[in-house]
């Protein structure tokens, strides 16, 4: 475990406490340096397979683990899915140049044209807002569900694990079956600016959507 950093994913190996782990993956957190243990967070398969834990183990219980080809099974159709491995051209898609108040009327008007489906917020190769709409909030706001690629270390280590080009196929795969509006900005500031009013008003349950590999938000937004 020489150069591991926050981020990286590994493999369990090796454990007696938690032998049911041996085998699965997690990624790196942090390093407790008082307890000589790495954080990990893992998806530990249960009877429901939708229990998301973070666990601390020893370095010499830990192996890198490179990316390698995953399929995911929806928790409601049962279907199947690959995770795309390339990226691919998008159609419909509005790119707003401008700022949060640009891109906070663009999810609105997605919502209020269509009455369903979602929205993915694309940012660059990197970063990714996808919400999944549930129906209206308010006086002209909108309620659904929320995933979202940001800077996080453990965010940046899915996409590069699921053989992502860009984080905008993790939001396709979240909303896979759905009708889809594209959005992409070529403004960093107002991309986090956006995400982080949607995250004031997000709450989530610890759950994982097994399409994207992101934790899932529910999210109240505001007209």
């Amino acid at each position: 475990m020489e150069n591991a950093r926050p981020g990286q994913a590994v493999e369990f190996h090796g454990l007696q406490g938690a032998a049911h782990l041996n085998g699965k993956r997690g990624h790196l957190v942090r390093f407790l340096r008082d307890q000589q243990r790495w954080v990990v967070s893992c998806d530990d398969d249960g009877d429901d397979g939708d229990n998301y834990n973070v666990v601390n183990v020893k370095p010499a219980n830990l192996k890198l683990a490179g990316a390698k080809k995953q399929y995911f099974v929806c928790p409601v159709t049962g279907d199947v899915m690959v995770p795309k491995t390339t990226s691919e051209p998008v159609t419909d898609t509005s790119i707003v140049r401008e700022g949060i108040a640009d891109l906070h009327s663009a999810v609105l008007s997605a919502y209020h044209n269509q009455r369903k489906g979602g929205v993915v917020i694309s940012c660059g190769d990197d970063y990714m807002i996808s919400i999944e709409f549930d129906g209206p909030y308010g006086n002209g706001g909108v309620c659904g569900v929320m995933v979202f690629a940001d800077k996080c270390p453990t965010a940046q280590a899915v996409v590069r694990d699921r053989g992502c080009q860009r984080a905008t196929e993790l939001g396709r795969n979240f909303l896979a079956g759905e009708t889809i509006q594209y959005i992409d900005t070529t403004n960093e500031v107002a991309f986090f600016s956006i995400l982080s009013k949607y995250k004031m008003q997000a709450r989530t349950q610890g759950h994982i959507d097994l399409k994207s590999g992101m934790r899932l938000y529910d999210v109240t937004i505001a007209a």
